[in-house]
């Protein structure tokens, strides 16, 4: 039966409701019905609760308001509508509700416990240490008014009170484990590491626990006493055998002394442990990748441990990732693969495991892959400006110029929409180049001239804008103004070198051409055939016919698909002539 308390007038209640709630929470005028039988009460508030146990938060509110109609003091009625607000993100009406229901009933634990969750919630730990030590008082047996209480002092850094609450605790329920690590919290917080470890070991005499002899082990491991710590380790493996913190302490002690067979012995059974987190496996494995040559010289044992990682955690995209970054790094761009797609296949509305499976086809150059893949994934995220990049350039890459001219101008007139200069210049500087592979230079240079609008000294731009011209031999000149301007700021760039230094050549400036060129060619331009064929015409023009017969058959080496050896044998032709 539900217990009637002292009425207050009808007004009053229709007042404070209209008040507590932005959505006018009981804004219906309350009337008394003398008439209304105890079952009707009991009828509404059953209902009530049924509607909040299935998260029927209107239906439920409705029936605690009709509770409220036959006991405008029914303080439970207030809690579950103060829940019920809580939950729909009204934090104010919440508390509102709530202190009525205190006002009613100030003993029920359950409703300051509540009260002092909304206080903490709202970063007013002031308020909510109040609410605990009172519940202290009321609930003395409580132990976990005390935990609540003790995490608030220790985020105080209120070491004292905290101590005392700690005492209070072990004089209710003892000492334990709990106890333990949170006086631990405290000695760490005073950066009393001594005291910390001689109080660890007193309580280790009279309770075991493995956390707290991995602890201990953990604390003399760092003071370089490895044979305490392995005491405490196997102490702790005793008690619970494979508790992996401890199977990991062993290991990096092993590690620490070169051990690296027991190491992998070790530390293999804690990454297969899919119980320990996979966010700090992660971590650890990228820490030892980071040691010089630590992946080349354990390569089959490290294959091992990220076949178990993946293994013991087959959904977690770090994981995934972690083992698909190794992979790569050492070869097996395939298992790499197949790791990125099950985790794009896994989550297929996560942007960011799309990208990662769709750049790491970019990077290894599967252009018809990247294309097919990057088209599915613009199904889901349309608008995607990263995604269409991708796609562009996967179709610019295969040679299907006017699909890749399509799918630029599609990401131009998303970034003229949002005013995205960054992606308008990438637009116009590559559909620049798709026009001019498709033998479109008044379209080229167009969008040249837009890019260079939007950045007057973007290199790429001035330096593709300029060989165009270059090979067109026209506008020389103003060529010459562009490519000057890109091996003023990157000096040491061979691209832009090479560009500059052909200029010159077309200028009849051979001399200053090789100076360019021969610049360039200590900066990586030996690697490029096209350089390479440059340097040769213009070693040739200058009658050093040897040293340009030497780099044209070293271009030829790179890439025999330029017609460099028919060129050799023309200009041999043309030597013999003279």
């Amino acid at each position: 039966m539900i217990k009637l308390k002292s009425l207050i007038p009808a007004i009053t209640l229709t007042i404070l409701f209209t008040c507590l709630s932005p959505e006018n929470l009981l804004s219906q005028t309350i009337k008394k019905d003398d008439t209304a039988l105890e079952k009707d009460k009991e009828y509404y508030f059953l209902e009530g609760m049924k509607a909040y146990t299935r998260k029927d938060y209107t239906d439920s509110k409705a029936s605690f308001i009709k509770v409220l109609e036959f006991e405008p003091e029914n303080d439970a009625a207030y809690y579950y509508l103060a829940n019920i607000s809580l939950n729909n993100n009204d934090v104010t009406s919440g508390e509102m509700l709530l202190k009525k229901a205190i006002e009613i009933d100030s003993t029920n634990y359950w409703y300051k416990g509540l009260l002092a969750r909304i206080y903490l919630s709202t970063q007013r730990t002031g308020e909510a240490v109040k609410v605990y030590e009172g519940l202290i008082t009321q609930f003395p047996k409580k132990t976990d008014i005390y935990y609540n209480l003790v995490n608030l002092y220790i985020n105080q850094e209120d070491i004292e009170k905290s101590s005392e609450v700690l005492d209070k605790i072990e004089q209710i329920a003892g000492k334990s484990e709990a106890t333990a690590m949170t006086r631990f919290n405290l000695f760490r917080m005073a950066q009393n590491w001594e005291g910390a470890l001689n109080y660890l070991t007193e309580f280790d005499k009279e309770i075991q626990s493995p956390r707290i002899e991995t602890l201990i082990g953990d604390m003399y491991a760092d003071r370089y006493k490895d044979t305490l710590a392995m005491t405490y380790y196997e102490k702790a493996l005793f008690l619970e055998t494979g508790y992996a913190p401890a199977i990991y302490g062993q290991a990096e002690l092993f590690r620490r002394k070169g051990d690296y067979k027991t190491f992998f012995e070790k530390i293999i059974p804690f990454i297969s442990n899919p119980g320990v987190d996979a966010g700090i496996k992660s971590e650890y494995l990228g820490q030892l990748f980071q040691a010089p040559n630590f992946i080349q010289k354990f390569k089959p044992q490290l294959d091992t441990l990220m076949e178990s990682m993946t293994q013991a955690h087959p959904a977690d995209s770090t994981v995934s990732y972690l083992a698909a970054a190794y992979f790569a790094q050492t070869g097996n761009g395939e298992l790499s693969r197949q790791i990125l797609k099950r985790n794009y296949m896994l989550y297929p509305h996560s942007v960011e495991a799309a990208f990662r499976y769709l750049t790491f086809l970019y990077y290894e150059q599967e252009w018809e892959a990247l294309a097919k893949e990057t088209a599915d994934a613009l199904v889901r995220f349309p608008h995607n400006t990263d995604f269409i990049q991708l796609l562009g350039i996967a179709q610019f890459q295969s040679k299907h110029l006017d699909k890749a001219i399509s799918t630029y101008k599609k990401l131009e007139s998303i970034a003229l929409k949002n005013n995205d200069t960054t992606n308008l210049l990438t637009c116009y500087s590559l559909l620049g180049d798709l026009y001019h592979e498709n033998g479109n230079s008044k379209h080229s240079y167009a969008n040249y001239k837009k890019a260079l609008k939007i950045d007057p000294d973007y290199n790429p731009v001035l330096n593709n804008y300029a060989y165009y011209l270059a090979l067109e031999k026209k506008n020389l000149k103003q060529a010459y103004e562009m490519s000057k301007k890109t091996i003023t700021t990157e000096p040491d760039n061979p691209t832009y070198l090479d560009t500059f230094a052909w200029i010159l050549f077309l200028m009849d400036k051979p001399i200053e051409a090789k100076a360019h060129l021969k610049h360039a060619m200590l900066y990586g331009g030996n690697e490029s055939a096209a350089i390479l064929d440059h340097y040769a015409d213009v070693l040739y023009a200058l009658k050093e016919y040897d040293l340009a017969f030497i780099f044209w058959d070293q271009a030829k080496a790179l890439d025999d698909t330029l017609g460099i050896a028919e060129k050799i044998k023309e200009r041999k032709t043309a030597m013999n002539k003279k």
